[in-house]
């Protein structure tokens, strides 16, 4: 009897620490769900009712979508486009650029998705070596070249390079890469001084209508990495471009297979077992989805990753060529679409007549810039920067002017809406270039 009641004193002292150590975890993530995102989500509620359409010159068509995806091509996604189509019209896509990872060092183009579906145009690329490589034609990469050679056998017969997860180093004096990722989700998770442990416990506990909050636990402005966006930009134009680097691959899914045992698929997109059905599989296992999944715990989702983070384009047509073309020209702007809708944000300049004579991605001479405007659907607050240095700041405002004397330098923009008690990033611009 000693003996038992020792046991139970031991097992009742564990109990206590398990719930000491349960409360420490989950107290964060408890404090979000009941406080902070219904705050946050009535603070967003309160912005979208203050919608107003803005009325800018640009006369060319904003197309957004996502740059930098990820399907069953890559050793480390099973996504079909039976789940990617839809997440993709759910977000409010009109286009997406997969950047797979190769399986060969002969990389073959077209490959895995290539053309338009339910009206979304998609484009097959390859992520390899820091590099996404986007031909735009049928060819064959040989990935065995030196890099500098891969470069420019994708960009001279008019194929797009963009340089991915920047936090990297790469070789940034290459002349001919377009375009560098000025935020990508991966990067953001990987600078978490507190590890992945707090996201993943808080995804857990707001996995459902507060989901988008949770991806938001991830931002940190990449201050260092705009920095050297806008120390390249001095020497020649490079794009800045957003990346949701989509994978819809943390998670633990399960599927039936064709001899009728069941697959565990754990994260990267890992078999972690195959199994005859029993019990577990009875208790949790459905009628499979349209992607064959009978069952899903998904830390990120497609639609989740694909409404973070937006890179918008200005073209004429809705291409993969138009919009590369718009793309290379800096016709292009980043915005964190779970915060509002971006479409109908606009920067340029006018001259003395008060006529548009240059959208961001533009080169104008400062005798013929009068002033820089912008314009939001949304209040924000407009923040002006010149070379890499915040210069103006215009608060709580739909449209911006900058009506003094414009000198040679970059301009972008930062457009902050608020929510809680901070404003927040949601939109940066590409330069406008005045020399």
């Amino acid at each position: 009897m000693k003996l038992l009641r020792v046991f139970f004193r031991i097992l009742k002292v564990l109990f206590i620490l398990l719930l000491i150590v349960a409360g420490y975890l989950l107290a964060e993530p408890l404090w979000n769900h009941f406080v902070t995102y219904p705050t946050l989500e009535a603070d967003r509620e309160a912005l979208w009712q203050q919608y107003r359409k803005p009325q800018h010159p640009i006369p060319l068509p904003d197309y957004q979508g996502v740059l930098h995806a990820h399907c069953y091509w890559s050793h480390d996604s099973r996504g079909v486009l039976s789940e990617i189509v839809p997440a993709a019209k759910q977000a409010q896509l009109d286009f997406l650029f997969f950047s797979d990872h190769k399986r060969a060092p002969l990389d073959t183009f077209p490959r895995a998705y290539h053309g338009t579906f339910d009206g979304l145009i998609v484009e097959s690329g390859t992520e390899s070596d820091g590099l996404m490589v986007t031909p735009l034609r049928p060819t064959v990469i040989n990935w065995k070249q030196s890099l500098d050679t891969v470069i420019r056998s994708v960009v001279e017969p008019g194929g797009l390079v963009l340089y991915v997860h920047t936090e990297e180093p790469h070789d940034w004096g290459n002349p001919d890469y377009q375009a560098m990722e000025i935020y990508n989700i991966h990067t953001d998770l990987i600078d978490e001084k507190s590890g992945i442990l707090p996201f993943v416990l808080n995804s857990m506990v707001n996995s459902g209508r507060f989901k988008h909050w949770g991806y938001r636990e991830l931002y940190d402005e990449q201050t260092a990495i705009l920095a050297r966006w806008d120390s390249l930009n001095q020497h020649r134009r490079i794009v800045g471009m957003g990346a949701a680097d989509a994978h819809n691959n943390q998670s633990i899914r399960a599927r039936y297979t064709k001899d009728g045992m069941v697959e565990w698929v754990g994260s990267n997109a890992k078999t972690m077992r195959i199994v005859k059905p029993g019990l577990l599989e009875k208790l949790l296992l459905g009628k499979p989805d349209a992607a064959g999944w009978a069952y899903k715990a998904e830390l990120d989702t497609y639609f989740h990753s694909f409404n973070f983070i937006n890179t918008h384009i200005f073209c004429d047509t809705l291409s993969s060529r138009a919009l590369k073309n718009g793309l290379v020209k800096g016709h292009a702007y980043i915005s964190f679409e779970n915060l509002a809708k971006a479409k109908g944000f606009g920067f340029y300049s006018t001259d003395a007549r008060s006529q548009l004579n240059a959208i961001m991605g533009d080169s104008v001479k400062a005798t013929s810039v009068s002033r820089l405007k912008a314009v939001s659907p949304y209040p924000v607050t407009f923040e002006l920067f010149r070379n890499g240095k915040q210069i103006d700041r215009k608060e709580n405002a739909y449209d911006y002017a900058y009506s003094k004397p414009v000198t040679a330098g970059n301009y972008r923009l930062v457009a902050r809406v608020h929510l809680g008690d901070k404003w927040v990033p949601w939109v940066y611009t590409n330069p406008i270039y005045v020399y």
